[in-house]
């Protein structure tokens, strides 16, 4: 590791940085911020080797560095400067998949008291907020919504990919259980709407995932893409009838803001954190009952004018959030300490 030691304040954790959500958040945020230093080097964040690696590290900074912050979550064990670090949702806890015992033990070990110990705890939505607050039981004051920001590149003005069919978009990973992919298949069966119009899936197909397209007849209208990139996200964005991501459990939930922000109506759910990003701007199911998601479907496809509504008022709700406003927001948290 080598640091030059300038006449930065801050030392932020660089090793978040990567094509997924906290990978995002972490490069946008990093990119941005003043008067900071970034750690590019060392193990691999929520390795157990950085449970001991980081404190000490931290210990050789000190006289350097007046806070240290971590776009991620991974817990200091120790920290001689105070810390910032974010908690973006909470679903490690409600949606734990394989290993829940495990997750739940680290979360309630390690997490929450490095978060009782934090000067301060950033997330990105105030749903995500007071989850969190119920959790650790630390005072409301000290948990700051700094929200998250489109990429400029996500714009209605640019190329769409050369599709010779008309599709309803779902980005997400596939395999994880809540972003609710199984009864999303069942519902795109069910509604009635133009047979021509295909489904396509930003990830990968799965044994259980296939099944159901096996018995819902639909070999020939379901696609996936595989992962994309940032480019091609935006093309798909552009070009599709409409977003549809039914998610059970959001910390904030990008997908329906960058539709919005390409000119496409998105359909989502109406739980976590989803309502309170979209507001008015999306249609909201219950992503628990097949039908209601069927009928959003045939609502965003057949009705024109409900459309064009949604097409405006998402372009409208898309500005509001910018990595420069949240940019700004966690330099004021990191300046004040």
């Amino acid at each position: 590791m080598t640091l030059l030691h300038s006449k930065n304040k801050i030392l932020a954790d660089g090793r978040w940085n990567g094509p997924h959500g906290i990978g995002r958040f972490s490069s946008e945020i990093l990119s941005r911020l003043q008067q900071t230093d970034i750690l590019n080097e060392g193990p691999r964040p929520l390795s157990l080797k950085n449970l001991l690696w980081q404190p000490l590290t931290l210990n050789q900074q000190k006289k350097h560095y007046d806070v240290y912050f971590n776009p991620g979550f991974n817990p200091l064990l120790y920290s001689p400067i105070p810390f910032v670090f974010t908690i973006c949702d909470l679903i490690h806890l409600q949606f734990p998949g394989g290993n829940k015992y495990l997750k739940r033990l680290y979360y309630e070990t390690l997490i929450k008291p490095a978060a009782k110990r934090a000067h301060k705890i950033l997330t990105i939505s105030e749903y995500s907020k007071n989850k969190i607050v119920e959790w650790t039981g630390i005072a409301p004051a000290d948990v700051i919504n700094v929200s998250c920001g489109i990429s400029e590149h996500l714009t209605p003005k640019g190329t769409r990919p050369d599709l010779a069919y008309p599709y309803l978009l779902h980005v997400g990973n596939t395999t994880k259980p809540h972003k609710n992919v199984a009864r999303l298949l069942k519902a795109f069966a069910q509604a009635h709407i133009d047979p021509s119009i295909r489904l396509v899936l930003t990830g990968s197909q799965t044994s259980e995932l296939n099944a159901i397209i096996q018995a819902e007849r639909l070999q020939d209208r379901v696609v996936f893409s595989g992962v994309l990139s940032e480019a091609q996200l935006a093309d798909y964005y552009r070009g599709a009838t409409a977003l549809v991501f039914p998610s059970l459990y959001e910390g904030f939930g990008l997908p329906p803001l960058e539709a919005m922000a390409c000119g496409t109506p998105a359909l989502t759910s109406n739980l976590t954190s989803l309502p309170e990003v979209t507001g008015d701007a999306a249609i909201l199911i219950d992503p628990y009952r097949v039908d209601a998601i069927a009928d959003g479907i045939e609502r965003i496809v057949n009705d024109t004018a409900l459309r064009q509504t949604l097409i405006e008022k998402g372009l409208e709700r898309a500005k509001r959030y910018t990595w420069g406003n949240t940019s700004k927001s966690v330099q004021t948290v990191l300046d004040n300490i």
